[in-house]
């Protein structure tokens, strides 16, 4: 097989292209977001392979400038993205981010966090599971981008963060009792303070058992949603299906 092109992808969307063709958006280890022509009608072997949140290895040809997907050998199918509409929506949120900030100008490790969070959330059984390991992925994603707050001390004095904290939009930092703030509308408790210097602090293995209560979901999601756009510079609109 003739290749100019073979990565690992994840397809994120698909859009008709004249009779019997289709745009593919995937998400590339190596390449970041490209787009590529699927070429085939509903019943060719590649049609039914080449489908949303799939990942696996894509062979790509070089034609004109464009690139065609020659094959693909798909290794995880998501299914359960299929089934289940909030899984749909935070993966939409992935693929939005990876769009919006261009992988955050590191293609192989945007990859690596967006599909290892992708594996974590396709096996994911329980509501709290998904919500934590959500925030979880934005959090990490902020870190991703280079603009993730410091969750461990005060701004201003420097003191450790324990009971709770308010986030100071103009420093893009947290304050805690030393009254050096301004009227903040984001305002975190013990709790999610623990659940952020969890996900900062602790090994990957040990973060990704913390989960959230309701009430923490609430102020966290508050807060890493206004992070999170105002790093991309704009709404996102997956994140506008989530908190409807």
């Amino acid at each position: 097989m003739h290749a100019n092109k073979v990565t690992l992808a994840t397809v994120i969307s698909i859009k008709p292209s004249g009779e019997n063709n289709s745009s593919v958006c995937l998400l590339t280890k190596t390449d970041g977001v490209i787009y590529a022509t699927l070429y085939g009608g509903p019943k060719s072997r590649l049609r039914s392979l080449v489908s949303t949140w799939n990942t696996g290895i894509v062979y790509l040809s070089l034609s004109h400038n464009n690139y065609k997907i020659s094959d693909f050998d798909v290794k995880s199918y998501h299914l359960s993205f299929r089934e289940n509409f909030y899984k749909s929506c935070v993966a939409s949120v992935c693929a939005e981010l990876a769009l919006k900030t261009r992988c955050a100008g590191n293609n192989e490790l945007a990859w690596a966090l967006i599909n290892g969070f992708l594996t974590g959330l396709d096996l994911a059984k329980t509501e709290i599971e998904c919500t934590s390991g959500f925030l979880r992925f934005l959090w990490r994603y902020l870190e991703l981008l280079g603009v993730q707050p410091d969750v461990k001390n005060c701004v201003f004095c420097g003191s450790e963060l324990k009971d709770c904290a308010h986030f100071l939009v103009s420093e893009n930092a947290f304050c805690g009792s030393c009254c050096h703030h301004e009227k903040s509308p984001f305002l975190l408790s013990a709790e999610s303070l623990l659940f952020l210097q969890g996900i900062t602090l602790l090994s990957p293995e040990k973060a990704s058992r913390l989960t959230v209560s309701e009430k923490s979901y609430g102020e966290l999601r508050t807060l890493i949603f206004f992070l999170i756009e105002t790093a991309c510079g704009s709404s996102l609109l997956s994140l506008k299906v989530i908190n409807q």
